[in-house]
């Protein structure tokens, strides 16, 4: 299948006549659309002179010189040439140079800073922390979470109350070991040595 440019069959092919009273560029701005739509279509080689011809006679019929037309047919291409060989070196340069760093999504907030990153040659990405991959796959290793936990004593029956950072299990195994050592360090052992001298006076 082939391209090619279509018309309506009520285009009159009128523009601003070359010889009023407007600036150039406004002059011109129809032929600019033409010739880059020309440029740009995947049309062939025969397709592209026939729309040629076609933008030729419509200049001619609003009283265009030719040269004119070639030199902005001629400009174009040079204009687009080049957009392409921009195009191609800022890509192989993004692929050599460009890093990427890897940041865990919190908020809206955590996007301002791609801001500090925008000049340098390291792109952002963000993954989210709370996916379905994640709540499936993997599972907490800490059973004991950190907690507030009761102790009772079992000679007194009277309570204590503490409050950790660390699991819980890890807390009370330094409670016992403060107690086996008479370390004063603990509360809970302060409590149970004094429970021992006040039954031993007894």
């Amino acid at each position: 299948m082939e391209l090619s440019v279509y018309r309506k069959p009520t285009s009159v092919d009128i523009t601003i006549q070359y010889t009023s009273n407007h600036p150039r560029d406004h002059k011109l701005a129809a032929f600019t659309y033409y010739i880059n739509r020309m440029l740009a279509l995947p049309i062939t080689e025969q397709a592209k002179k026939q729309e040629w011809d076609k933008m030729l006679t419509i200049a001619q019929n609003n009283g265009f010189p030719t040269q004119v037309m070639h030199n902005l047919k001629k400009k174009l291409m040079a204009k687009q040439k080049k957009s392409s060989i921009l195009n191609e070196e800022k890509q192989t340069e993004q692929k050599e140079d460009k890093k990427w760093i890897m940041f865990t999504y919190h908020s809206p907030l955590g996007r301002e800073e791609i801001n500090l990153f925008k000049n340098t040659s390291i792109n952002i990405a963000f993954r989210a922390n709370n996916t379905i991959h994640q709540q499936l796959a993997q599972k907490s290793d800490n059973t004991n979470p950190s907690s507030i936990y009761e102790i009772k004593c079992n000679t007194c029956n009277r309570a204590y109350v503490g409050q950790s950072g660390r699991p819980t299990t890890i807390r009370y195994k330094e409670h016992i070991r403060y107690i086996k050592t008479n370390n004063p360090a603990s509360a809970y052992a302060t409590h149970i040595l004094n429970n021992r001298q006040i039954w031993s006076s007894k």
